[in-house]
C-alpha cells in the first residue's frame, strides 16, 4: 500500500509548480540534483505521466503516493 502524498515547500526547477511527496521519490530513484515535478520529467523523456508511473513501477518498484 502506497503512503499518501505530502506536499513539499519546493518549487519544480523547470516549471515553478509546488512539489509533492511522489515527485520527490521520482527525483530521488532518477538521481536529479535539482527536484521536478513529474510533469515536466515526463514531458523531458517525451512519454505521458501514466508511462512514468508505470516505468516507475517496473524498474524500482514504486508506486505514486494515494491521492495523486
Amino acid at each position: 500500500m502506497s503512503e499518501k502524498v505530502r506536499w513539499l515547500d519546493e518549487n519544480c526547477i523547470t516549471c515553478g509548480s509546488r512539489l509533492n511527496s511522489w515527485d520527490a521519490k521520482l527525483s530521488k530513484a532518477l538521481q536529479y540534483h535539482n527536484r521536478k515535478c513529474e510533469k515536466c520529467i515526463a514531458k523531458e523523456y517525451g512519454i505521458t505521466t501514466d508511462e512514468l508511473r508505470h516505468t516507475m513501477q517496473e524498474l524500482f518498484g514504486l508506486l505514486p503516493c494515494q491521492g495523486i
